[in-house]
């Protein structure tokens, strides 16, 4: 199938679909892809957090995922 016959099939289905729910994350995921092409920058505090979280994973402070998710179960326990 080619891209243009493809683009035509996928524009036909989505004619078709009735819930809202789905028509917006079609929406949501389209409006991202049109998206990728502009390049994000990075405020100070994001840079900064990135530097800190950096600096952690270098220096050993990090969890396994099991971990994390037992601690963030503990914290909504609160």
């Amino acid at each position: 199938m080619s891209t243009t016959e493809l683009k035509l099939e996928i524009i036909n289905r989505i004619a078709t679909i009735e819930d809202e729910m789905v028509l917006e994350e079609i929406y949501k995921l389209v409006d991202l892809e049109s998206r990728t092409d502009t390049v994000y920058k990075l405020t100070d505090e994001e840079r900064t957090a990135i530097t800190i979280g950096l600096n952690d994973i270098k220096d050993g402070r990090v969890y396994s995922s099991e971990a994390a998710e037992h601690m963030i179960k503990e914290w909504l326990k609160r």
